[in-house]
């Protein structure tokens, strides 16, 4: 699908849309939960009903009706349904990460594979875990990424070393999964843990479900084996990451935007965004379950270790691209390795707007400017997608998005929600 964005003048109200991040972990504790657990308010986006059909695959009961999710849970028994030892999910790195360690506790052998982007996603550090805990685990190719074979069967437990430098979702995974060890299971981080709140959010779901994890400063996790979770009423709170977008529209155009939905008091480390706005000169405002942004003074650019927030770079990258003076955003060479490239294609596509970018292989540092209207390409990445139609929104000439239907990864009704609010918005 290709967008024709024409410059507006937005403002307004919107609702952010339930967690990515939380609906994700909802579906794969509820599995694992002793009893139902009822998800309302559940995100679906494509990456989620990958993983709910994952979780099928494995043998899990999920019904859907409307916004809820039905989920009877295993105890941590899991069974493939015969035919279904292949598992495919798309271009979710976060399904195959998460329900890998899963598979580990059903008998038999499963391969989970996807499209080809996937298929260059690290999953070595997952798997080499996995194999220190007593499981068969391996590389189909034998290059540490996607497709991957899990036998499983029996998870043993016990102490693992895991590097979090390429990504801290194999942390999560195995958070999730080890309390159905037979050993108490130790996960030791051999250098920094990059994205920590996404971390937290797993260890806060967790503990909702009835699991607690100690946290020793990021740099060892213990799980207690024999714990269960337990089934419940659950409700997905709205995205951080997703209302990045708005926040980053509001500072761009110097007119106020609130976003509803949004937990003041959420786990989600994307909330730094906002702290990232007030610096570069944005004035924010904190009510019931929403957030206002607006601006009366100039943008500046800032310098800013992003390590920990992946999800809220590609805004920022944005919103510097307004901002008078240069913002060197460092710490980022994960972002090598998600949907695209995000340093170097970013970079690609900003310089098509006439905007100054350089690079390293873990930086980018952006001069701000006056950014004019451009064909995009997005790279079949929803992030790309949102903030380059930001972007095209306050941009000096129209702006074509280019495969603009990635945005059905985590946010399917965002270009709804910008027309809702004064984007000019055409299909062509």
């Amino acid at each position: 699908m290709r967008l024709k964005i024409t410059p507006s003048a937005i403002s307004g109200r919107v609702s952010a849309p339930p967690s990515k991040s939380y609906t994700h972990r909802a579906l794969i504790l509820g599995s694992l939960a002793q009893g139902e657990t009822v998800i309302e308010n559940f995100l679906r986006s494509d990456d989620t009903l990958y993983t709910i059909n994952a979780c099928r695959s494995l043998g899990v009961d999920v019904q859907s009706d409307g916004g809820t999710l039905r989920i009877s849970g295993t105890g941590g028994k899991f069974s493939v349904k015969p035919g279904q030892e292949r598992i495919f999910v798309g271009n979710s790195g976060s399904t195959i990460r998460m329900v890998a360690s899963l598979a580990a506790l059903a008998p038999g052998r499963i391969i989970f594979e996807g499209e080809s982007r996937l298929h260059q996603r690290p999953v070595g550090d997952l798997l080499s875990a996995l194999k220190g805990l007593g499981v068969e685990a391996k590389s189909i190719n034998g290059d540490d990424c996607p497709p991957i074979e899990i036998s499983g069967g029996r998870l043993l437990g016990g102490e693992v070393k895991v590097s979090g430098m390429a990504s801290s979702q194999h942390i999560s995974s195995l958070l999730m999964v080890a309390p159905y060890a037979e050993k108490d299971v130790k996960i030791r981080i051999i250098d920094s843990l990059h994205s920590k709140p996404y971390v937290d959010i797993t260890i806060d779901a967790m503990r909702q479900f009835g699991v607690e994890v100690d946290n020793h400063i990021y740099r060892e996790f213990i799980v207690k084996s024999g714990q269960k979770y337990r089934g419940r009423h659950y409700s997905v709170e709205g995205d951080y990451s997703s209302a990045a977008y708005f926040f980053a529209a509001a500072a761009i155009g110097q007119r106020p935007i609130i976003v509803g939905n949004l937990k003041p008091d959420s786990a989600q480390g994307d909330r730094y965004f906002l702290d990232i706005l007030s610096e570069m000169g944005c004035q924010v405002g904190y009510g019931k379950e929403q957030i206002e942004v607006t601006r009366k003074e100039g943008l500046i650019g800032v310098t800013v270790d992003m390590g920990d927030y992946p999800d809220i770079v590609l805004p920022l990258v944005i919103v510097a691209a307004f901002a008078s003076g240069k913002t060197k955003i460092t710490n980022i060479g994960h972002l090598r390795y998600k949907e695209t490239d995000r340093i170097s294609n970013t970079a690609t596509e900003l310089r098509k707007m006439k905007i100054q970018v350089d690079v390293t292989p873990d930086t980018m540092s952006i001069i701000g400017g006056n950014p004019k209207g451009a064909i995009i390409e997005t790279y079949n990445d929803h992030r790309m997608a949102m903030s380059f139609a930001v972007a095209a929104i306050f941009a000096d000439g129209e702006a074509i998005i280019n495969s603009a239907e990635s945005v059905a990864k985590s946010y399917p009704g965002f270009f709804a929600d910008l027309a809702q609010i004064g984007a000019k918005i055409e299909e062509i």
